[in-house]
């Protein structure tokens, strides 16, 4: 990864190459973020890039929760094209730091100021629409809450991917606590205290696509992108409006939405203008043009006239701008579906049909008037409907899937006990009719629990469950009259090898306040992993015993593995697998579950 240090972060402590933090071994420095400094580093898995917090921001301890809750959301994400995967983080006397995976490329914040250096007006039409789609998706599902252009990361080949999703919680508190300079990126509400959310991202994706078209940060009375940049419309003055309105409510619901939109008007022709998207009037600066899309975006009152139902009782809050469209019956709309039109239609059908879910993001609507063509997806009135129909449907297909489930569960359930009834039955025909007058009382066998395996039949032995007693607690700081630098050895040179840290405390990723009457019983979370023998006995290869350790959340899903106290190894990684597959109940505390197999 490429980058210049920012003269407006300052880090308390520059770490030397060879330092040692858990697995990984520091190389170069790479940059300053907000929050951190960035290292190039070597891990078990090949490079990767260490991200040491500053001390200051690692000492306030509200800021420190934050970013040890941000890492243990970012590590449990599944991998995305466009984000950053989180690999670890730990506690090393008392430097708090995380690893990602290695990422190379330029971040959007060093090309802007290349640009301003140059003369130019921001990235140009067709790179920000890239930025933004690929940064839309990368947050389509989570939340980061202070993105900005140091956030994200382009790479030679044109990948773009957020890499600091892990400290954007920390990040916000810091400037909360005034340990950070607040930024105009950053949304109303989120410097105000509230958690990040997804209208508070829309906000800061607006923000950067401001920037990236205009050159400068977003700021209240600034010129408009439409005024400075050649070939991009008023409308898209009315998008960053939109996205940036004081009231999150009045953002687009989602950022994959906004980067849809965008993506369509700056690199496939801008978007679409007709009597039925109303533009904003010329005004001296974006504050009036936010209010001016605030009143467009004002709902109805409630009543007859304004309750939403022109549609055919769909339950959209419909604006004045759209209700007016809505109300001209005149059939001037075409629809493309693939190489096929359909229509004419009034725009009252038109909003029927996106109800019903006859049209869909990806057909294109087209007054037949003027010529005028766009995607219903992007389309300003229209692609608000055309996302909650989607979300509708979905819903509904989740809702049918899990019915079907059930009935599948509750079908394969009572066939599995009518087997396990036979089974039992004749299982005792046998004991008393044969082995019964064999056995002595005294004589207990070894129960081993038998599990099928791809056709194939092994026999693994699996321990009941146990709590595993809580994590010790070290104090904060290094070892009294360690050889390493800092306040009290500051010239201090490593050893061939590099510093030992035998005081580094992984970050499990749970909470040590687990295991409280609200978790789970041991009864139930045996009755889960037993039934996954065959595959544990595929994970041990050649036989042997492994310990393993686990922490369950509340919905139930495996939020952090040890297998014989490693998080790492051929082992681990195939048993990891099979552990992070598992659904237990839930339940309203964490739970912490120790056992032990072999083959």
């Amino acid at each position: 990864m490429v980058g210049t240090a920012s003269g407006s972060h300052t880090s308390a402590v520059q770490l030397r190459p060879g330092f040692q933090l858990g697995d990984y071994r520091l190389r170069e420095p790479l940059t300053q973020l907000r929050v951190a400094d960035a290292y190039k580093a070597d891990g078990p898995a090949g490079p990767a890039t260490v991200y040491v917090v500053h001390a200051r921001i690692a000492a306030h301890t509200g800021v420190r929760d934050q970013i040890i809750a941000g890492t243990r959301a970012a590590a449990a994400l599944p991998e995305h094209k466009h984000l950053v995967r989180t690999l670890a983080a730990g506690l090393t006397g008392d430097i708090l730091w995380l690893a990602t995976e290695e990422v190379e490329g330029s971040f959007v914040r060093d090309l802007l100021a290349k640009k301003r250096q140059s003369g130019s007006a921001g990235l140009g039409t067709r790179a920000t629409g890239n930025l933004i789609a690929g940064v839309a998706q990368a947050l389509a599902d989570v939340h980061h809450g202070a993105l900005d252009g140091e956030s994200v990361v382009v790479s030679r080949t044109g990948r773009i991917r957020v890499i600091d999703l892990a400290l954007g919680p920390g990040t916000v508190a810091a400037i909360v606590a005034g340990l950070l300079p607040s930024q105009s990126s950053i949304a109303p509400e989120i410097l105000a205290g509230a958690p990040p959310s997804g209208p508070g991202d829309v906000y800061s994706i607006g923000a950067l696509l401001y920037e990236g078209l205009v050159g400068t940060p977003l700021e209240r009375g600034g010129p408009r992108p439409s005024e400075v940049v050649h070939g991009v419309n008023t409308q898209i003055d009315e998008v960053v409006a939109r996205a940036c309105h004081r009231d999150p409510t009045k953002r687009f619901g989602r950022a994959d939405v906004l980067g849809e939109v965008v993506s369509e008007a700056l690199n496939k022709g801008g978007a679409m203008q007709t009597q039925a998207v109303p533009l904003l009037d010329s005004a001296p600066g974006l504050e009036q043009q936010v209010s001016l899309a605030a009143a467009i975006a004002t709902p109805a009152p409630d009543g007859p006239a304004g309750s939403g139902n022109v549609a055919g009782g769909s339950g959209w809050t419909i604006d004045r701008a759209l209700a007016l469209a809505l109300a001209d019956t005149t059939e001037k709309w075409l629809i493309s579906k693939g190489r096929l039109d359909y229509g004419p239609f009034s725009l009252a059908d038109v909003v029927a049909q996106i109800e019903k879910g006859d049209i869909v993001a990806g057909h294109i609507i087209m007054d037949k008037d003027t010529g005028a063509r766009v995607d219903v997806g992007a389309h300003p009135l229209l692609a608000p409907m055309i996302e909650a129909s989607r979300q509708r449907r979905d819903d509904q297909r989740r809702a049918q899937a899990e019915v079907a489930v059930q009935k599948r569960e509750k079908k394969r359930g009572v066939v599995l006990y009518a087997s396990i009834g036979a089974g039992v039955l004749g299982l005792a025909a046998l004991v008393y009719f044969v082995v019964l007058p064999a056995l002595r009382e005294d004589e207990k066998k070894e129960v081993k629990q038998v599990s099928a395996l791809e056709g194939a039949s092994l026999q693994v032995k699996l321990s009941e469950p146990k709590r595993p007693p809580p994590a010790a607690k070290r104090p904060g700081g290094g070892r009294p009259g360690g050889g390493r630098p800092g306040a009290t050895n500051p010239g201090a040179r490593p050893p061939p090898g590099g510093w030992k840290n035998d005081d580094t405390q992984s970050l499990d990723l749970s909470d040590d306040t687990d295991d409280g009457p609200e978790s789970l019983s041991m009864g139930a979370v045996y009755g889960v992993y037993s039934r996954y023998g065959g595959q544990f006995a595929s994970c041990l290869g050649g036989g042997g015993s492994t310990n393993i350790f686990i922490a369950i959340s509340p919905a139930g899903t495996v939020t952090a593995v040890k297998i014989d106290g490693q998080t790492s190894g051929p082992r681990y990684n195939c048993l990891s697998g099979v552990l992070r597959s598992m659904r237990f109940p839930q339940a309203k505390g964490r739970t912490r579950v120790e056992f032990d197999i072999s083959l």
